[in-house]
């Protein structure tokens, strides 16, 4: 064993510490729980392993994290959030959620795979460098955010007003995992998002159900708004205009693709499916899963829900509908357009509300610094690697990659089964370990090499 992959061993019960504290600490964006405190501990783990902290504000947002530490030459940037998605449900959670747990060689929090484990990784491998090399071999800047999990609402605006500060010359994105054949995905790009809030209001009060005779309530309203919104053979959403603005892949980015395994019966057996969208399979399923945007309703309340009977016609109904979406979709137009099929549909009452938009990312596949990461990530884990044009998620690639002008990839500690934004959300130590290591060697190949 090297000196450093030793040293990283030796110090790895430090390092797990240091997560297990971020860990207990709540900090979830939707609700604001603990999400000032969160940032404060960030600041004073990187102030302790010796860098220079600033933490930004904004009126209304989450602070911004930037801690920086010297080096020669080019800086990498590593984008990471502390914010952490709500535990709910409680009762699924084998021990609490903010209570970090080892069991069976996985460690389980909420926040351990997304993404309090891969930022406290990075971390470690800093300290590790500093520490066997005397030095690190280039410039390191930590930009860590606090609202992600909430459609990092205030991120762009940090982005503009402070680029020359968070300047650098290419970034590590905050997540990676391993498939259930254990190979290690990397991306080069993410989706974008509209999240959208809807609601309807069909009557002055609730109303006895016997009224559904001659009056229709908010309920059924809003089902129909939302059946609306897809045709069930075909997957397609159905508002005119959505697909206008789709970028179709580039040429190598459909080669990347066209590489990739896609083992879908695995996939519909993980899932608990018997087929995916329209009946498709092999490489259309898996051009629709990188390439096209989709539409899914993620949440839907009315009416009565308790024990028992209640024979009401509900005044009120909310939803949330998501829209995941490729390069040169804009999440302004499409909620525009959605408000506008939901007035045409007969529907003009809804209201529509865009809770949080964020563009699609593709750095070039070709970029040689994501090429240099995918040869790094293989040779130091042993792997092999998995170069995904984009992947199937959502994050702020967008104003980060084209204000700052630098190419990203993402890699990281999670694997197939972590359950972010479930109970029981984990990573297995191994991983984290591996990533620690990984995170090392391509700091190191990142200050060796030109491009």
């Amino acid at each position: 064993m090297d000196p450093l992959q030793a040293h990283i061993r030796q110090h790895l019960e430090t390092y797990l510490e240091d997560l297990k504290r971020l860990l207990r600490q709540p900090s979830v964006a939707a609700t604001g729980e603990g999400v000032e405190a969160c940032a404060a501990l960030v600041a004073e783990l990187f102030a302790q392993a010796g860098a220079q902290v600033e933490v930004l504000r904004a009126p209304g947002a989450a602070p911004l994290v930037v801690a920086d530490f010297p080096g020669p030459g080019r800086t990498l940037l590593f984008y990471d959030h502390y914010d952490v998605q709500p535990p709910d449900p409680l009762e699924e959670w084998v021990t609490p959620p903010f209570e970090p747990t080892v069991r069976d060689g996985k460690l389980y929090a909420r926040g351990a795979a997304d993404n309090k484990g891969d930022l406290v990784s990075r971390l470690a491998a800093v300290r590790a460098l500093v520490a066997v090399r005397g030095g690190l071999p280039c410039r390191v800047r930590f930009l860590v955010e606090g609202e992600e999990e909430i459609g990092s609402v205030h991120f762009e605006r940090y982005v503009r007003e402070h680029r020359d500060h968070l300047a650098a010359d290419a970034c590590i994105w905050e997540f990676g995992a391993r498939d259930m054949k254990e190979r290690l995905h990397l991306s080069a790009g993410v989706k974008g998002i509209c999240y959208l809030e809807l609601a309807i209001e069909a009557t002055s009060r609730d109303l006895h159900s016997s009224l559904g005779a001659i009056v229709e309530g908010a309920a059924m309203k809003m089902v129909w708004a939302l059946a609306s919104l897809k045709d069930p053979q075909t997957g397609r959403v159905r508002v005119p205009g959505f697909y206008d603005r789709v970028r179709p892949p580039s040429p190598q980015e459909l080669e990347a693709v066209r590489r990739l395994p896609f083992e879908e019966e695995d996939l519909k057996r993980l899932y608990g499916v018997e087929r995916f969208i329209a009946g498709k399979t092999g490489a259309d399923a898996q051009y629709d899963l990188y390439f096209m945007p989709t539409c899914t309703v993620c949440g839907l309340e009315s009416g009565y829900r308790g024990p028992g009977s209640k024979t009401v016609l509900p005044r009120r109904a909310r939803a949330k509908v998501d829209f995941r979406m490729v390069p040169d979709q804009d999440p302004e137009e499409i909620a525009r357009l959605v408000q506008e099929h939901f007035a045409a549909q007969g529907f003009p009452e809804m209201q529509v509300q865009l809770l949080g938009g964020e563009r699609a990312y593709r750095s070039p596949i070709d970029h040689p610094f994501v090429q240099l990461a995918a040869r790094v990530a293989g040779e130091a884990t042993g792997r092999q690697v998995l170069l995904q044009p984009t992947s199937a998620g959502t994050g702020p690639m967008y104003p980060l990659g084209t204000t700052l002008g630098i190419p990203i990839v993402s890699l990281g500690t999670s694997y197939w089964d972590a359950r972010g934004h479930s109970p029981n959300e984990h990573i297995r130590l191994s991983d984290w370990e591996e990533t620690i290591g990984l995170m090392a060697r391509l700091l190191e190949r990142f200050g060796e090499e030109a491009w």
